[in-house]
């Protein structure tokens, strides 16, 4: 009984600690997205999403409001490079570009995706841009490369805080259970000595003659 005792307490602590951890250490996704050229002078949105986020649309629109193109669906399958104007594989055009961009005049790309991500909106001019590096949603110009380098970082970087809050909650978990074995025992031992020594203990013969 004290051994199925000990292990539910075991099980239980573990479990708590666990899903604290996993309520606790979960990264925010914080979703990438920027803008480069192309040899013919278009834009290229570029958006390198992580294995578990989805996209769901992608448009181009002037800055106060009129849309200039757009494509929906995708989903888990869709594209992580759009080519402003043509319509990405599993995607849909619900608004065609009429006309190339004007180099001069300022535009926002937005990448929506599915769930509570957060739109990312990313403003450029089309004269801006170049082949070998990317605008970003902070109006940076960073080298296409380092772009693609620093989002595959944030992703795997997610997951490693995952794992590594499961693997703490694990050890948490773990040395609480000892620590309330070892509690258990110990009170187990002081519990028989004390009955050891009340059993032993000689009984005074009653000498008052009554």
């Amino acid at each position: 009984m004290l051994v199925q005792r000990i292990s539910a307490w075991s099980i239980t602590i573990c479990g708590l600690a666990l899903a604290a951890c996993i309520a606790g250490c979960s990264v925010e996704a914080n979703p990438t997205a920027g803008v480069r050229g192309n040899t013919h002078g278009g834009a290229v949105i570029v958006a390198p999403r992580c294995t578990d986020e989805r996209i769901v649309a992608v448009q181009v629109a002037d800055l106060d409001g009129p849309v200039r193109w757009r494509v929906e669906g995708g989903g888990e399958a869709s594209t992580r490079v759009f080519l402003v104007g043509r319509e990405p594989p599993l995607m849909r055009q619900t608004d065609q570009l009429e006309g190339p961009l004007d180099p001069h005049r300022a535009y926002v790309a937005t990448i929506e995706y599915a769930g509570a991500l957060a739109d990312v909106d990313v403003e450029f001019h089309v004269s801006s841009l170049s082949t070998g590096r990317v605008i970003t949603a902070d109006g940076e110009q960073v080298a296409t490369t380092a772009f693609a380098d620093e989002a595959d970082l944030e992703c795997i970087g997610g997951w490693i805080w995952v794992f590594g809050g499961i693997a703490l909650a694990l050890v948490v978990g773990v040395v609480v259970a000892l620590a309330v074995g070892l509690w258990v025992v110990v009170r187990v031992v002081r519990t028989a000595k004390r009955q050891r020594e009340e059993g032993s203990s000689p009984v005074r013969p009653d000498l008052s003659g009554r």
